[in-house]
């Protein structure tokens, strides 16, 4: 394994382990190993994951990771024991174990190019795009949903910061032990088309709603 250089890739890559990643160290034969995760919709993300994440870690780390779908889990991705890669994520500031408290690391809060690129990681893996039927019209609606306030708050101050008016507002989530989520939204067609634009998601299924609407445009 390589250890990359802070870039543009790098700050995308860290977006989508703040959405769809988890790592930890596990006691085997009385010696702590590495595990790093990295896991989206079996069905949704599949392309992503197969188009955008694989290639990716390869250039990055110089990783060949095998993805395979988890039918009991209804997920797609992949696994890898490596302590390198866990210990030099720790080092960029991401948590080990549950995601309770995560934030962007500070390292890729120093330009905008960079926070503009997390933000496409974090969207690309934990975003979803709903467009509802409106007087006639498809009315475009952007959210991110996470369960830690300190995120949220980074993601509508971003968001905002680039000229994509946000909102954060937060609900009970109804499974488990019903915890509180903050769902972060951008709402409206010129918010769409400047979202698309700024962000530049590259996950096909958003791609696909994107092209649904401007379809829905020409009807």
């Amino acid at each position: 394994m390589k250890i990359p250089q802070v870039s543009e890739k790098l700050a995308e890559e860290t977006g989508w382990h703040i959405g769809d990643g988890s790592m930890n160290f596990y006691k085997q034969k009385n010696k702590l190993k590495g595990v790093y995760q990295l896991r989206g919709h079996i069905i949704d993300d599949k392309q992503h994951y197969i188009k955008r994440i694989k290639p990716l870690f390869q250039i990055l780390y110089n990783l060949k990771i095998n993805l395979r779908e988890m039918q009991s889990t209804g997920v797609f991705g992949f696994q890898i024991w490596n302590n390198d890669l866990v210990k030099f994520k720790k080092k960029l500031g991401l948590p080990l174990g549950k995601k309770l408290d995560i934030a962007i690391p500070k390292i890729f809060l120093k330009n905008k190019r960079l926070k503009t690129a997390v933000l496409k990681g974090i969207f690309d893996t934990d975003g979803s795009i709903y467009l509802e039927k409106k007087n006639n019209k498809l009315y475009p609606r952007m959210y991110i949903t996470t369960i830690c306030p300190s995120l949220a708050k980074q993601l509508k101050e971003i968001f905002n910061e680039l000229g994509l008016r946000a909102t954060l507002y937060s609900e009970l989530v109804k499974r488990g032990n019903r915890k509180k989520a903050f769902i972060i939204t951008i709402r409206g067609e010129r918010m769409f088309y400047k979202f698309i634009g700024v962000i530049k998601p590259q996950n096909p299924k958003h791609l696909l709603k994107f092209q649904r609407f401007l379809n829905s445009k020409d009807l």
